[in-house]
This record gives C-alpha cells, sequence and structure tokens, in this order.
C-alpha cells in the first residue's frame, strides 16, 4: 500500500491536487496520428517507434495537456548507434496544423517556430524500462523526474494561457516510446507494466532517503541548528527545512547555496555530500562573502563564481575544494581568530583554504558545481565558546604603535569595547579606517587572494612590490594582486 501511495503522490502533488483530481476523468494519453513519416504507432497509439534513421521522428499527444497534468513515457527501445536522446516538451499549435508540414528535429526546427517549447534530454538519462515524467505548471515552468526521482525544472517561460499538447521526438538512441497511464497501473496490480514501474519508484523514491549515507565523524556530535538561505542558484533544489540542496543534475553550474546567517570567528561550519555525478569534471566551491544573501537575487549570480570577485561587497571565493568530494564526505569549515580559513574532510588533518578579513561579517557560501549534485547542512559546531560580539583583531593600532612600553602581543582591541567607549549615543564608529602602515591615509583597498583591508592603496603597492616582501602584514599569505575599493 505505501507503494502505491507513492505512485499516486508522484501522479498527483500537493501543489496542484485540484487539478490532478479533474485529470482523473480525461482520457489516457495516446500519441497523434499526425506524425513524422519514421513514426509507426501501435498498442491503440500507447507506442511510438522510429522505423528508420535517426530524426523525422516527431509525435504529439492526441489532446491537450492541462497546466499539472503529469505526462509519463517509457523508454520501450534504444540503440546504441547513433547520438543523443528524446527531445520533449509542449506546444500551443494544434497538430492538425502541423500536417504535411513537420521538420526533421525538434531541436531547434521546430523549437524555433512560434509557440513551441522543447529540449533535448541528457542522453544519460535515457534507460531501457526508465520512466520519464513531466508536466508545465502554472508558472510556465516544465518539470521532469525519472523514475521517481525529481530532477528539476527542464524548460521555462512556457505560454500557458492556451492549449498545450505534449512534444514529444524519438530522437538518435531512443528509439520506442511509450505513453504509461498510472491509473491503469494502479487498478491493474498484476500488470507487468506496475511490477517494473513499482520496483523502479520503490528503489528510486522511496528507497533514496535510506540509501543516503549517514555522518559518521560527526555522529554523536550537538549541532547548532543552522538552514540555508533562501536566496540560492536556479538550478538548486532545497528541501522543506532547507538542509539539503540538490543540483539540477542536468546543469552543471548555477549551484549557489549560502548559510542564512553570518559565521561566527572559531564556528565550524559542517555539512555532508549527498551525491555525485563523476560524468562531470570540476567540483564544489566555497566561498565567504559580506554581502547578505537577502539582497541577491538568481539573475545576481554568475555561472563562473570567479565573477563574484568583480561585485563590490568583499568576496573570496576557491574552485574544487576538498579534493573533489565524494558521497558521504563530511566537510566542515572554519574562520579562526586570525582569518585563517580551514577546511575539515572526514578525520583527515585540517588545511588551509585562505585567510580573510575576519573583521567582517561574513556569509559562506557553497557552488554545487560540476561532480557536487547534492549536500545536506549537518549543522554549525562552536568548538571555542567565544563571544561572537568579542571579535579580536591582531594588528597594533597606529597609537600603541607609538608607545615602546607595550608588548605587541597585547596590541589586540575588543570592538564592542571600542563601541562603547567612542560613541556615547551608542553609534557605531568605523573601526580600523585608518591605513595600519602609514596612519595617515584611509583604507582602501583589499589583498588578494587572502582578503584583508588594512592599508591605504599606496602602501599595499609599497607591501606588494616594495619592502614589504610581498606578504600581508596580517596573516602573512603572499599577496598577488592590490584591489582598489570606493566607497559608495
Amino acid at each position: 500500500m505505501k507503494i502505491l501511495k507513492k505512485i499516486k503522490q508522484i501522479a498527483c502533488s500537493p501543489k496542484s491536487r485540484n487539478q490532478c483530481v479533474a485529470t482523473n476523468n480525461l482520457p489516457a494519453i495516446r500519441f497523434h496520428t499526425i506524425h513524422g513519416e519514421n513514426v509507426r504507432l501501435s498498442e491503440n497509439g500507447a507506442i511510438a517507434r522510429r522505423v528508420d534513421s535517426f530524426c523525422k521522428a516527431i509525435a504529439f499527444s492526441n489532446r491537450p495537456i492541462r497546466v499539472n497534468e503529469r505526462v509519463y513515457l517509457k523508454f520501450v527501445d534504444l540503440s546504441t548507434s547513433w547520438s543523443g536522446a528524446v527531445r520533449f516538451g509542449f506546444t500551443s499549435n494544434d497538430p492538425v496544423t502541423y500536417r504535411n508540414n513537420l521538420p526533421k528535429y525538434a531541436c531547434p526546427d521546430l523549437k524555433n517556430r512560434p509557440g513551441n517549447w522543447a529540449k533535448a534530454l541528457p542522453e544519460r538519462f535515457a534507460q531501457r524500462d526508465s520512466i520519464l515524467c513531466f508536466y508545465v505548471n502554472e508558472d510556465g515552468e516544465v518539470l521532469y523526474s525519472l523514475n521517481g526521482e525529481d530532477k528539476g525544472v527542464f524548460i521555462s517561460n512556457v505560454q500557458t494561457n492556451s492549449a498545450l499538447w505534449a512534444i514529444v521526438d524519438v530522437y538518435g538512441n531512443t528509439c520506442a516510446l511509450e505513453f504509461v497511464d498510472p491509473r491503469m497501473n494502479m487498478n491493474n496490480v498484476i500488470n507487468n507494466d506496475l511490477n517494473i514501474l513499482v520496483t523502479q519508484l520503490s528503489s528510486s523514491s522511496i528507497s533514496r532517503e535510506n540509501r543516503e549515507p549517514l555522518p559518521q565523524v560527526y555522529r554523536s556530535v550537538q549541532f547548532k541548528e543552522l538552514q540555508f538561505h533562501r536566496t540560492k542558484g536556479y538550478n538548486v533544489r532545497l528541501s522543506n527545512d532547507r538542509c539539503i540542496a540538490e543540483r539540477n543534475s542536468s546543469h552543471y553550474c548555477q549551484g549557489y547555496i549560502f548559510t542564512e546567517r553570518a559565521l561566527n570567528l572559531e564556528e565550524k561550519l559542517v555539512f555532508q555530500i549527498l551525491q555525485t555525478d563523476e560524468l562531470y569534471t570540476g567540483s564544489l566551491a566555497f566561498g565567504l562573502t559580506s554581502c547578505n544573501p537577502s539582497f541577491l537575487n538568481s539573475e545576481d549570480l554568475p555561472d563562473d563564481p570567479h565573477h563574484l570577485l568583480e561585485r563590490p561587497e568583499y568576496w573570496v571565493v576557491i574552485k574544487d575544494v576538498a579534493s573533489s568530494p565524494v558521497s558521504g564526505d563530511e566537510i566542515g569549515i572554519k574562520i579562526c581568530d586570525n582569518g585563517e580559513v580551514k577546511l575539515y574532510k572526514n578525520k583527515n588533518a585540517p588545511v588551509t583554504l585562505m585567510h580573510v578579513d575576519q573583521t567582517q561579517k561574513l556569509y559562506a557560501f557553497l557552488d554545487l558545481y560540476g561532480s557536487t549534485i547534492k549536500v545536506k547542512l549537518l549543522g554549525a559546531l562552536s568548538e571555542t565558546y567565544s563571544q561572537p560580539n568579542q571579535l579580536r583583531r591582531g594588528l597594533p593600532t597606529c597609537n600603541s604603535l607609538n608607545g615602546n612600553s607595550r608588548n605587541l602581543t597585547d596590541q589586540s582591541i575588543s570592538i564592542n569595547k571600542a563601541l562603547k567607549s567612542s560613541d556615547d549615543n551608542g553609534k557605531a564608529p568605523i573601526m580600523f579606517s585608518e591605513c595600519t602602515v602609514c596612519c595617515e591615509k584611509p583604507i582602501n583597498c583589499v589583498l588578494y587572494i587572502c582578503g584583508h583591508m588594512c592599508m591605504c592603496y599606496e602602501c599595499a603597492l609599497k607591501q606588494w612590490k616594495g619592502r614589504g616582501g610581498g606578504q600581508c602584514p596580517i596573516c602573512r599569505a603572499i599577496i598577488q594582486d592590490v584591489i582598489r575599493t570606493y566607497l559608495s
């Protein structure tokens, strides 16, 4: 019974329950009699088979498909003689209008005509007996799944204010497809097709949670609750509790996810890799930013995270962290008091990723890029319980440099104390606004790649190319560039 309930959930999601109830009375979807010259229909129009070549096999549904109505296709026959796989989508044009006027290909020929939306399924997803499901929602997004596992948005900007027929191009290595009616399967449990469908659904959708690796290194750790921010890349889907993020596996980029709040110093962010795909190159990217994700939209996020460095806020990012992580890896990242960012992978010794300006309020972000498909945020862990408002900067102030009687190791200043003593009205002054070298000019640059902001542009150039030996005066990281900043 649980499996039958799962089939019903896939066929009729809660979001569109009203629409799905209405579709129960609709006739089964079959292929239209208008189709490409290489298509042959069988089983009362349920199966479309390409009998020659690799193209001229466009087919349509025999009736319009309603918004949120699921279309199920079963891969009946495949080939290895060609390349590419089925193309599918929707058209607002009645298939009758294409009589004697069908192009060879759905993509790009038919797609480029007005009122048609179609796209190619990644060939690795086309497997014999697999069940492809797709539908269009009220927002004009075509979403799809394979064997009950959601893959995300496939096509956008479909116009839903008119009737829509399904487009199916039996292309390339896809030789035969069958429209599957889940209502018939649920009413005939002994049907062989149902057994196949049930087996696939139970192994992929129902048991998927059971296959997800459980934490080992942090198995008995009590984490502070932390969620991903609602702002994300447009290829990412978040779980309801915003602790699991999954990138659409048919895309390799735009997998950005942010923490919902800034990280504290000495606080370890811990997450686990749940799924990877070795067909892609490259892997997880990690970064920190002073930009509150609430002020960002998906359109602000570039395909290449390195382009974030061109934004006016403070951004640092490193690609391919954690040496191409695999499913089950547990990764922790911590900003130390001295600005050092450490990475912990499983039980391995920590490694230093970079140095950052620890006086900034920094949000962490990941880019689920390339082979990294799915991660779970386990939470935050404070290994040393220092108050977040007692951030200390180890660089001496200008006044302390003028005094010879005090040891430099005691020249840290407490930000919250400085705020209390410097402004009786409670307004926060700008801290560390003067260059720590000349003590005259304002700080107006950032050191790359450590990210520290502690000097004026002229002194930073001298530190980089001249007497400074090319090292950051705070963390001693090698300076690779000096980036000038401007106040807005």
